[in-house]
């Protein structure tokens, strides 16, 4: 889920699945320190990091969501989530393939502390640094990092994830641009902002679409390229829940958006709950971008 300071650990591959769980790994910083509050929600306190959604319980609810995926993977792979969040996604993996074994990573332990599949481990780490495992996995799956990184840092992460896949390995993101489509005048109002504000943090909004670009110059092999275009509140349940989470992510900026708009927040919440319940009319959607690349096998 980005970027950050924390130093990374080193993890062993389980020998065999039935082994006791494995503890979620902390920073060595007090998480307090890591915390701040703006807006009655909580958010990463780490100067070098653009992210600008909360990290607290209702953002952990909202990525709870349903998910955009594919799972092209068999059983006995090491399969790894580079910025989990609340593991939603490995969690159903891991029950459902109970012969592989699981790892997600963070820049905050905002991952399941306690109960989860023993075939599924979690530590603090940065996707900005060499990941923290001394084994190599066969799947990595990157998603929703457009808020997360600048522009100049997504070759770095590939680069980190090329490092960290066998030979053959494959990799999955799946992004999306956060600018709505939409003819609703609130809607492009708090787009325009938006745009404003991600370009100031030195991160570009359309890069869901040039990712194929990164991941040939990382060299992998693109092999599988998808657009979906996501109709947000038209009336069907799912398009009703996939409304509520873009909401969500415009509500999660608040503090953020408020002071690119020189609004207050409170002003800010009801301009997104307006526009919010006009995205059916408005035949409001977002696009999202599925890409597999595959590290060639040595020769």
């Amino acid at each position: 889920m980005g970027n950050c300071t924390s130093k990374p650990q080193t993890s062993s591959k389980p020998q065999t699945s039935n082994k006791p769980p494995m503890k979620a790994v902390t920073s060595s910083n007090d998480s307090a320190s890591r915390t701040r509050v703006m807006a009655e929600r909580e958010y990463h306190n780490v100067e070098s990091s653009t992210y600008v959604l909360p990290k607290d319980d209702r953002e952990k609810d909202r990525l709870h969501e349903p998910e955009f995926t594919t799972q092209l993977f068999g059983k006995d792979i090491n399969v790894l989530d580079v910025g989990c969040g609340p593991a939603t996604w490995l969690m159903d993996l891991a029950t459902e393939y109970p012969d592989s074994n699981f790892y997600g990573v963070d820049i905050a332990d905002t991952f399941p502390q306690a109960i989860h599949p023993r075939n599924l481990h979690f530590q603090v780490a940065n996707a900005l640094e060499p990941l923290p495992f001394n084994f190599k996995f066969d799947f990595i799956q990157v998603r929703l990092f457009t808020l997360a990184l600048r522009e100049s840092e997504w070759v770095v992460a590939f680069r980190n994830i090329y490092n960290a896949l066998n030979p053959g390995g494959i990799f999955q993101v799946i992004e999306t641009c956060p600018l709505m489509n939409t003819n609703d005048p609130d809607m492009i109002k708090i787009r325009t902002s938006m745009a404003q504000l991600l370009r100031k943090k030195q991160q570009n909004p359309d890069m869901a679409s040039q990712l194929g670009k990164v991941l040939e110059q990382e060299n992998f092999k693109v092999v599988h390229k998808e657009t979906l275009e996501l109709p947000l509140g038209h009336g069907t349940p799912a398009d009703i829940a996939a409304g509520d989470v873009s909401k969500g992510v415009l509500l999660g900026m608040a503090p953020f958006m408020a002071a690119q708009m020189n609004i207050d927040v409170e002003e800010y919440k009801i301009l997104v709950n307006k526009a919010g319940a006009n995205m059916g009319p408005a035949k409001t959607s977002v696009t999202l971008w599925g890409y597999l690349g595959q590290r060639p096998s040595d020769i």
